[in-house]
């Protein structure tokens, strides 16, 4: 039997949904995301802010906006967190996601935290994760993929406890 104990691997279960072990523990000013999120939405748009900053934004008008909102972060969660930035006008990162909800890291967030997200954004990172950058690199970030990287950890923290913080309709 000694013969064969290394010809067979163990194969360990991968975790689904990934989640990154990165957990940011910075502040976050949910009057000034929820205002930010109106200045890019035209307020125009139902939107819901969770607990850690991520915002859902509902295309079409819905009663209830905090039960939508839930079901589009989820959507993300369990489908796979792939991420967009936009650099915005005010010099904000807005990290868009596969779903209509978006992440703000704010300018003077990144400028204040910098030293912090540059030594943990790895953290960000899930296991068995391949992010490609625009040059066509694996998991290699610089200054836009660390600030991205912050902001998708707060929508994981977000997506594994759903906390609806503050609603805008414009419609009322």
């Amino acid at each position: 039997m000694g013969l064969f104990k290394n010809l067979f691997k163990v194969v360990e279960k991968k975790q689904f949904p990934p989640i990154p072990r990165w957990r940011p523990d910075t502040p976050n000013d949910i009057d000034k995301i929820i205002n930010t999120a109106k200045y890019y939405t035209g307020s125009k748009l139902q939107l819901a802010v969770f607990k850690f900053g991520t915002v859902a934004l509902l295309t079409k008008q819905v009663d209830d906006i905090e039960g939508e909102a839930k079901k589009i972060l989820n959507s993300i969660y369990n489908f796979h967190a792939d991420f967009k930035p936009k650099l915005m006008d005010d010099g904000n990162y807005l990290i868009e996601y596969n779903q209509p909800a978006f992440t703000i890291v704010f300018k003077d967030e990144q400028e204040d935290y910098w030293d912090y997200i540059n030594k943990n954004h790895r953290g960000g990172v899930c296991n068995d994760e391949v992010l490609i950058n625009s040059r066509g690199q694996q998991n290699v970030f610089d200054t836009t993929g660390k600030v991205c990287l912050f902001g998708r950890a707060k929508m994981f923290m977000d997506a594994q406890s759903p906390q609806v913080v503050k609603i805008f309709n414009p419609f009322i």
